[in-house]
């Protein structure tokens, strides 16, 4: 994938022939598939409707990221994966992306020194029988890794929980943006496989949910999370990046600071995002 990201102020995105133009610069259609903006930009139906005839997708990002939205032409037509989709027995494959999850995250906590046997929690997800247990399962294992994982950082950068819509500390920021950022992307590559992305087997869809994406999130948060705590060990973002407006967020000043780090993060993740799409489509 790649992915062209615009946070400006008051930046101006237009399109000339086949070239993406960002305030003066260009930059060939040819080298992206993917426009994320955030900040404040100007750009005309026209552009988009140019950008989404060459099949780039734009994702529009709010800068608390409470919003979002997906502007593609590239939906793959697929009613046969769609069908299994509808066919297929949840459990089973809730079981799998759980499993997974857990294992991801046990390997995190390795990485610190800290060991977790899987045992107990690989046991109970065998003997779920509904999703609102493994959900159960989820939760516990969720809980201790969350002990774990704050005890990485400065206290000064979190209050030992974790907090969501808003997020109330500068670590619970970043996790939400990166999160928000990786769903998208996820829903992304799904629409252009085919896949029904409302159709989700551990997570259940409402509204404009793409309970599907976040499916296959939960494999790659173990990973953001590791890079969070790169971000912060290294002293790329302090405290006096995020601001305090109904939440804890990361200013547009501290977003600079990180979007190329982050750009390589991501491209490091893309393969995994095809194979783990691949397993779900297996699975069906």
């Amino acid at each position: 994938m790649n992915i062209v990201i615009v946070d400006k102020k008051e930046a101006r995105v237009t399109t000339n022939n086949e070239t993406l133009v960002v305030d003066g610069q260009k930059i060939p259609f040819r080298l992206i598939d993917t426009l994320l903006i955030m900040g404040t930009v100007t750009l005309s139906t026209k552009d988009v409707m140019k950008l989404t005839s060459h099949k780039i997708t734009v994702l529009l990002l709010s800068s608390n990221y409470k919003e979002s939205a997906i502007i593609t032409a590239t939906i793959g037509k697929s009613a046969e994966l769609k069908r299994k989709q509808f066919q297929a027995a949840p459990l089973p494959i809730a079981k799998g992306i759980l499993r997974k999850k857990i294992e991801s995250h046990i390997r995190h906590l390795a990485t610190h020194d800290i060991k977790v046997d899987s045992t107990p929690y690989q046991s109970a997800i065998s003997q779920a029988e509904d999703l609102e247990t493994l959900l159960g399962v989820e939760g516990s294992f969720s809980k201790l890794y969350f002990g774990h994982y704050f005890s990485f950082f400065p206290k000064i950068l979190h209050k030992g929980k974790r907090s969501k819509r808003p997020p109330l500390d500068p670590l619970n920021a970043m996790m939400s943006m990166y999160y928000t950022i990786f769903y998208n992307i996820i829903a992304i590559r799904l629409l252009a496989y085919g896949f029904e992305t409302g159709i989700g087997f551990l997570h259940k869809p409402f509204r404009s949910h793409h309970a599907l994406a976040s499916d296959v999130l939960e494999l790659f948060r173990a990973d953001i999370n590791a890079f969070v705590y790169e971000i912060f060990s290294k002293k790329m973002l302090v405290q006096s990046d995020f601001t305090r407006k109904g939440g804890v967020y990361l200013k547009y000043e501290g977003r600079k600071k990180t979007w190329v780090a982050f750009r390589e993060f991501l491209q490091s993740q893309e393969p995994r995002i095809d194979e783990a799409i691949a397993e779900i489509r297996a699975m069906l």
